[in-house]
């Protein structure tokens, strides 16, 4: 997703405005040296970025980025595995505690917990699977469910669509 606004973290309130020349110059760079996005602002804004949560893709939480740029202020970029979800820039460095504090911690705890559910219900499923069928093969490793009561559920579902096609069929003219 591209934005053709940048958001402003100033004094405690947001706004927007136009997407400054060191963001159109990332993505030219991006787009015409086929870098990454992420190093394409790396080179503009002349300073690494910093992750301040897990890897996206290792979870499905968020990814929130921060570039400390001396001339430009400091860009956040918060990403979901799909891509950009918001960008802010905070021009003032007193402004960064508070933003970081109100705004990224809470966004990071439920993030987190999410992730924390989910793998828990993963594991959840996975020891039920084991209680009933025991230890073995049929537990499906990314949902934790028993194959087993999946067959059986599908196995279930076939066998009432082929009632409710007879049940058609029986009930025509010919009955």
């Amino acid at each position: 997703m591209m934005f053709d606004r940048m958001r402003v973290y100033d004094a405690g309130r947001f706004h927007d405005t136009e997407l400054p020349d060191w963001y159109r110059e990332a993505q030219s760079l991006s787009q015409t040296e086929r870098i990454d996005w992420h190093c394409a602002l790396e080179r503009v804004l002349d300073c690494e970025y910093t992750l301040l949560t897990e890897d996206c893709t290792a979870s499905t939480g968020l990814e929130i980025r921060f570039w400390p740029s001396e001339m430009n202020g400091i860009l956040v970029l918060i990403e979901d595995p799909l891509g950009l979800v918001e960008q802010v820039v905070i021009l003032n460095p007193a402004d960064w505690l508070p933003f970081l504090s109100r705004y990224l911690a809470p966004l990071i705890a439920t993030s987190t917990q999410s992730a924390v559910l989910q793998m828990q219900g993963k594991i959840a499923n996975t020891l039920i699977a084991w209680a009933r069928h025991g230890e073995g093969s049929h537990v499906d490793r990314e949902t934790g469910l028993s194959r087993i009561d999946l067959d059986n559920d599908r196995d279930r579902r076939r066998a009432e669509q082929v009632r409710q096609a007879m049940a058609k069929g029986g009930k025509g003219p010919g009955a």
